[in-house]
């Protein structure tokens, strides 16, 4: 099992590798800054319920991306909320999701191999399949 800073670590590098092929960077940014440092883990809930406002924007627009998007960071948000200890965690298998969902980004923006994002999916990882 990784431990929170190698989990806070890897959601770190898929950001930052998605960072620059998505349109609406804000609360990208604001998850790759939470996940530099273990204190404001705590204020991931609140980025999550930003997020899932996009989410709800995005679906009545019909915008695959944008919700493919949202989707990767709201699985980021819950995972980071939950590394914080809170009396009310989100369901404990909010990290399975990071990883499947990065991939389904890959594919919604049409990125050449969509299992680049993230060092983990990597044959020659010797972290493969380890997260959290």
């Amino acid at each position: 099992m990784m431990r929170h800073y190698e989990t806070s670590d890897s959601i770190r590098e898929m950001i930052a590798y998605f960072l620059p092929f998505c349109d609406d960077k804000i609360t990208l940014q604001i998850l790759l800054r939470m996940s530099e440092c273990l204190e404001p883990w705590d204020e991931a809930d609140a980025l999550y319920e930003r997020i899932r406002q996009k989410t709800v924007i995005a679906r009545k627009k019909n915008e695959s991306r944008a919700l493919a998007q949202y989707a990767f960071e709201e699985s980021c948000a819950k995972t980071l909320y939950n590394m914080s200890k809170p009396a009310s965690p989100f369901y404990s298998d909010a990290p399975f999701w990071v990883i499947p969902l990065g991939f389904r980004l890959a594919c919604a923006l049409e990125l050449p191999d969509p299992c680049a994002f993230s060092p983990l999916l990597d044959d020659d990882s010797d972290q493969h399949f380890r997260f959290m």
